[in-house]
């Protein structure tokens, strides 16, 4: 007999159309005759608004598709698993994959899950290949996109191809590694660990079946030396009961925190082991999440980092071993030494994770550098003045932004519009306003203050307030709506009415060092509530997901691309509420995240192109060493230190623009004179025979003195790394390749409005029209949030239409397996007769900051604002010819002498600091 009740009736038409159009493409009318026929059957109860809703969520589920990976591998690399696959017994995997496709997983998205785990797997390598031997691999996807999801279909997948022993790396925090051991819990060992507190010289063995568990308890015997609430501590290492076996049915799992004791006391316990045996015999996955963190050697090959040194420590206990490296930022591989056999270079595989189409990543939520998206960003300009990006432990955080506030309120109307909706899903708010946990504490207490006032005007005055009678805050959640929800498709009258349930269970909730220590120490779990307020700093916002996160207020300054990028806890899942979703953030912070974006979808685009090339992961681990982004990475395991140290980048076809202008009228002056000077100079020089398509100003084979002249005068502002003082002027200057002894240099126009006419040496231009934003930090960026000089056209202007098409087939042909629809301006780089500068002497109309981090930088911009009334604001656009990824070309190599002022302006919020969280 069919239930009755709507939500199991939901869930029961949902099974049914999902299993029958799950494979395969089919249109929406195709969708809803399937619904209309199976509905009396599988729903008889739900009415046409509930139906509605089901053919809504079905819609974007069966929509939602993966491309499978990227894969570069060593020149010795022996496929295994197709010869293998028929004779395995793959239980444990199918086990998973329905458990997968139970849990909503769009089944095109399953199959393609399987399909990239066996390719990983095969790469991973043969547990019952005999010898002894050491794999080392890279897996990079992106930031909150369902990695956990692949390692736990490939854990299954290598238990059931015979590896007997898994370790989890699971980032450096007690609250990450909890979440990563749950999540085992329920996709892989298939037991609850979460009520059980193992005892002295006993390993975990809780017996309530959870996940996969409930499904098959065959294959829910793996031995967790682990626990939610305990991590190997040295007290297991008395477990003298447990003896690894090497012919065990049960494969042994532990979940491990980054944590030179917790590492070290595994290896003690692993040497004991093996002490009879010299090596352990069964082969171990040792998989490392978040490798980019801790994992790296930043030292000496003699000495080195007590983590990285802990890693390699635990895979030389065995004989056979496969160590596996997940990150979204892979940056701090430029650090591994690919000559060292014993470090953990991923020397045999590097492979690159494809998004699912529902992915919300940087570029959803963002845009692109060439397409600025705004829709769900919201100003912040006034948290400045309550949280300087400058501030110390000591600041004394007097109240909260309005623009906080207004946050907390659509945090709280989101949760309505999710329960009008049918949504029974978890909801979060993140706020990460700084680094020390003094100033956390105080903004947690004033948000759960403003929160329980908010909660307290709904709960007793919703219904007055109804019916005519004036409420304050119930005025403001009324003029909030309308601002930012009004485009939901539901009412006022409807949100204020459901505005009492969805918020009475509403909690705030402050994480930080000192509460992930509290976990440890207490043994006990973070029991996240499921409608969540949750204010923190890096601990927070690094690994963790926050469940439905729908709302974020993110004020920090980090420079680094790596810990940039781990911070966007935001990135992730959104289906069915990513309408809802909105994120307070600087423009400038906003702007760093597209360049980021855009530097890991560089390092991506050079792996596929290594792929068709038959390159190796040397040849990738050397392209990610040479991209300008490794300047800021170096910078950052630097910061100790008191000497310099040098960097090589290539600058072969890659983006190189001055994005930002220096924040200073002397500076501003400075590259107006140089930019005359080289106006004058190149006044005598003979155009092009064809006229330039944009009517720029041209001119070609110009002597690269006249271009390493003017750069060496030149200044942009020295926050970004690749203007830093005068190098690219001695890199044009010192350059040796043929290729590299002339210039094109255009003159970039703007409109043609007599306001902006010029006339220098008989040249005629008129100057491009920009706004720029003078931030609260001291900063000049071009064209505000979108910070680009122009679109991606000018590059290509350079060349014939003959041309253009030559390098877009080319560039085609070398990423077959890709769906291109705009081509980016590097794909032309290569087919450049020459280097090419472009000047782009801009009439700048600025706008600034509501509040500055002190009065020196007002003052500063307040000058500013006068001085581009009359005059230029000069940039420039250099394009280097080549390809990225032919990293055995050194034409475009600039050497960097990255010193610790340079250092200290780039990544001031990374300084130590004995309360920093």
């Amino acid at each position: 007999m069919i239930e009755s009740t709507p939500d199991v009736q939901k869930e029961m038409l949902t099974k049914v159309v999902s299993s029958l159009l799950g494979n395969g493409t089919h249109s929406e009318a195709e969708l809803r005759e399937v619904v209309d026929r199976f509905r009396p059957v599988a729903a008889p109860v739900l009415d046409d608004d509930e139906v509605e809703a089901v053919v809504k969520d079905l819609t974007q589920r069966l929509l939602i598709d993966v491309d499978l990976g990227v894969a570069v591998t060593s020149k010795d690399f022996v496929s295994w698993l197709p010869s293998r696959k028929a004779e395995i017994n793959w239980e444990r995997w199918q086990t998973y994959k329905q458990w997968s496709l139970n849990g909503g997983r769009a089944p095109k998205v399953v199959d393609k899950m399987d399909q990239l785990t066996d390719e990983i797997l095969d790469l991973v390598g043969d547990p019952t290949a005999g010898g002894t031997w050491g794999r080392r691999g890279l897996v990079i996807g992106d930031v909150q996109s369902g990695k956990t999801a692949t390692y736990l279909g490939l854990f299954n997948k290598a238990a059931d191809a015979g590896y007997r022993l898994i370790i989890v790396l699971a980032g450096s925090t007690e609250s990450l590694r909890q979440q990563t051991q749950a999540r085992l819990d329920e996709g892989f060992i298939g037991r609850d660990s979460r009520q059980f507190k193992s005892k002295t010289g006993v390993a975990a063995s809780p017996t309530r079946h959870i996940g996969i568990g409930l499904l098959n308890q065959t294959v829910a015997n793996a031995q967790g030396m682990t626990t939610v609430m305990q991590d190997f501590k040295r007290s297991s290492q008395m477990a003298t009961n447990i003896t690894v076996d090497a012919h065990t049915a049960a494969p042994y799992v532990f979940v491990v925190k980054k944590n030179k004791s917790v590492l070290k006391a595994l290896q003690d316990w692993l040497a004991q082991q093996a002490k009879s045996q010299g090596k352990l015999e069964i082969p171990v996955l040792l998989l490392d999440d978040e490798s980019d963190y801790a994992s790296v050697n930043t030292r000496e090959e003699e000495s080195p980092t007590a983590i990285n040194a802990a890693i390699r420590g635990i895979l030389g206990k065995f004989s056979r071993s496969s160590y596996l490296a997940f990150t979204a930022t892979p940056f701090a591989n430029i650090f591994i030494d690919h000559d060292n056999d014993n470090d953990l270079f991923p020397r045999d595989f590097v492979y690159g994770l494809e998004a699912p189409t529902n992915y919300v990543g940087a570029e959803r939520v963002f845009g692109t550098i060439d397409a600025v998206d705004t829709q769900y960003a919201m100003d912040i300009s006034d948290a400045g003045a309550y949280f300087p990006p400058s501030h110390k432990s000591w600041l004394d955080v007097g109240g909260l932004p309005e623009s906080l506030r207004s946050a907390t309120r659509v945090f709280l109307l989101g949760n309505a519009l999710r329960d009008l909706r049918g949504d029974k899903g978890g909801r979060s708010m993140l706020i990460n306003v700084s680094r020390f946990k003094a100033v956390q504490r105080q903004v947690f207490e004033l948000v759960e203050d403003y929160s329980v006032e908010v909660r307290n005007a709904i709960e007793l005055h919703s219904k007055p307030f109804a019916a005519g009678r004036p409420n304050a805050t119930l005025s403001e959640m009324e003029t909030t709506f309308e601002d930012v929800y009004s485009e939901s498709g539901a009412t006022w009258p409807r949100v204020l009415e459901a505005l009492p349930a969805a918020v009475a269970d509403i909690r705030v909730e402050l994480h930080n060092s000192d509460r992930d220590l509290q976990l440890i120490e207490h043994e006990i779990t973070w029991e996240r509530p499921p409608r969540m307020i949750a204010v923190g700093g890096d601990v927070l916002s690094r690994g963790l997901t926050l469940d439905g996160l729908m709302v974020s207020y993110f004020y920090r300054r980090v420079g680094a691309f790596d810990t940039l990028m781990q911070m966007a806890r935001w990135f992730g899942y959104r289906d069915g509420y990513e309408d809802l979703c909105r994120i307070w953030i600087d423009e400038e912070i906003a702007s760093d995240y597209r360049f980021v974006d855009d530097a890991v979808k560089e390092l991506r685009d050079d792996l596929a192109v290594m792929k068709n090339q038959r390159l190796t992961p040397s040849d990738f681990g050397l392209a990610i060493k040479k991209h300008p982004g490794a300047l800021l990475v170096t910078a950052r395991n630097k910061m100790r230190s008191a000497t310099t140290h040098r960097k090589s980048v290539s600058l072969a076809g890659r983006r190189i623009e001055s994005t930002k202008l220096a924040c200073s009228v002397d500076v501003l002056r400075t590259n107006s004179s140089a930019f005359e000077a080289l106006l004058e100079s190149l006044s005598a020089l003979p155009t092009p025979e064809y006229e330039h398509r944009r009517k720029y100003n041209w001119w070609s084979e110009v002597s690269k003195v006249e271009v390493a002249g003017f750069l060496e005068v030149f200044r942009a502002d020295q926050s970004d790394p690749i203007w830093l003082e005068d190098y690219l002027s001695r890199f044009v200057k010192g350059s040796q390749s043929p290729a590299l002894q002339t210039w094109d240099v255009v003159l970039v126009n703007g409109a043609k409005k007599p306001q902006n006419r010029r006339n220098l040496g008989g040249t005629e231009y008129w100057l491009p029209e920009r706004s720029v934003l003078l931030t609260g930090t001291g900063h000049v960026l071009v064209s505000g949030s979108s910070s680009r000089l122009a679109g991606s056209g000018d590059v290509a202007s350079l060349l014939t239409t003959e041309q253009q098409d030559l390098a877009e087939r080319a560039y085609r042909a070398r990423r077959p397996e890709e769906s291109i629809k705009a081509l980016p301006e590097t794909a032309f780089y290569a087919a450049l007769n020459r280097p090419a500068m472009f000047i782009y002497p801009l009439q700048v109309k600025s706008s600034r900051a509501d509040t500055f981090q002190d009065k020196k930088t007002e003052d500063q911009a307040a000058e500013l604002e006068i001085a581009f009334r009359t005059i230029p604001g000069v940039a420039v656009k250099i394009a280097i010819p080549g390809d990225p990824a032919d990293v055995n070309n050194r034409s475009g190599d600039v050497e960097y002498v990255i010193n610790t002022v340079a250092q200290q302006n780039w990544l001031s919020e990374l300084v130590e600091d004995v309360d920093v969280d």
